[in-house]
């Protein structure tokens, strides 16, 4: 059976960093939380992300207290258009579910249903790229599996993310 777990090893820092368009991103926060909740929530089907809003509340506070790692503010991003939240890359120290892993793990990347094809969610995985670089880690990884499309997979693969060979 294939493995679910993508890794890009990244360029030295000081490496000229990735364009991405910045005006649309800030950096992420707490205070975004119900923004970031409703977006979880319009951005994946039910069977595949939170099933209403107090549950999609509930998976950004779990977030950001840290059940899924603890989050790194310098690699984890939202993405606005039009003034309104539309995508966010969500990146945590290290994988809590592979020890193996040397570097940040990409736990969440969404992008709301109206503001996909705009090129966000390739934004979004080049400021955490971008990112990571500057804080000297060489490698950046995370899971495909259920409720990740094809286009996802397709922007993973086209950015560099290789499979990662598990035993």
């Amino acid at each position: 059976m294939p493995s679910d777990l993508l890794s890009i090893t990244l360029p030295a820092a000081g490496d000229p960093p990735a364009a991405h368009p910045a005006e649309r991103l800030m950096p992420l926060d707490q205070s975004q939380r119900e923004n970031l909740a409703r977006l979880y929530l319009a951005s994946y089907p039910p069977q595949v992300g939170a099933e209403d809003l107090d549950d999609a509340r509930r998976e950004i506070d779990e977030t950001f207290t840290g059940q899924f790692g603890t989050l790194r503010t310098d690699a984890s991003w939202l993405a606005r258009v039009r003034g309104r939240p539309a995508g966010a890359i969500l990146v945590v120290e290290r994988s809590i579910w592979d020890d193996h892993l040397d570097g940040p793990f990409v736990i969440d990347l969404f992008v709301h249903p109206e503001a996909r094809g705009l090129g966000l969610g390739r934004s979004l995985v080049l400021a955490a790229m971008e990112a990571c670089t500057s804080a000297g880690d060489r490698q950046l990884s995370l899971r495909v599996g259920q409720g990740t499309s094809s286009a996802a997979h397709g922007l993973y693969r086209g950015l560099g993310f290789t499979t990662v060979q598990t035993t």
